[in-house]
């Protein structure tokens, strides 16, 4: 209850940045966690993870705490997640300045990006800029989860046409607050 009162007040205080009303549900949690191939090898970046709702359901799907990466600009969610999974890498900060530097820090290419980030809330320029970084900095075989509350995909087609990319629906939500849509980037 304290991580939804956490969470219900950051909401109030950055609606655009937070992107919804709640948390997201185990369902959509699950839908956005499905595309995770079970692999020794996997990269996993969650961008806007939260309070960890989604983060769970990534551990669910076999991925290891130690070799997730979770990036969150609110301090106060980070706080919780510093606290819930003391083994993953916790990144305090914006995810286009994460992504940026991401070839400096890590040696290996991502397998998964799963993100909460409400991209629809963005500026163009600073959505194309976070998704082409996405793009860059994952593997031949990656993939781009994006969880929205529209029945379009996130990224634009401008940059869908630009790097050649798949996208697809994985799915829809209706046991989420809003309803959600559960899209995939893939190169």
């Amino acid at each position: 209850m304290k991580k939804l009162f956490i969470w219900i007040k950051n909401y109030l205080n950055h609606p655009l940045e937070i992107g919804a009303v709640l948390p997201t549900s185990r369902f959509a949690s699950r839908l956005m966690s499905s595309e995770i191939n079970k692999s020794p090898d996997n990269v996993v970046v969650e961008l806007g993870s939260g309070t960890g709702k989604i983060t769970r359901e990534i551990l669910n799907r076999g991925v290891k705490e130690k070799d997730l990466i979770l990036v969150e600009v609110n301090e106060n969610f980070s706080k919780i997640l510093k606290s819930d999974f003391p083994k993953a890498k916790i990144i305090t900060e914006n995810a286009i300045s994460f992504l940026s530097n991401y070839e400096k820090n890590y040696s290996n290419k991502i397998t998964h990006i799963i993100s909460g980030i409400p991209l629809v809330s963005m500026t163009e320029e600073n959505r194309d800029k976070l998704c082409e970084l996405s793009i860059k900095n994952l593997d031949s075989k990656g993939k781009f989860i994006q969880i929205t509350y529209f029945l379009r995909c996130s990224f634009s087609k401008k940059v869908i046409n630009q790097y050649n990319l798949k996208k697809k629906l994985v799915g829809l939500s209706i046991l989420n607050v809003p309803p959600a849509f559960v899209w995939k980037i893939e190169k």
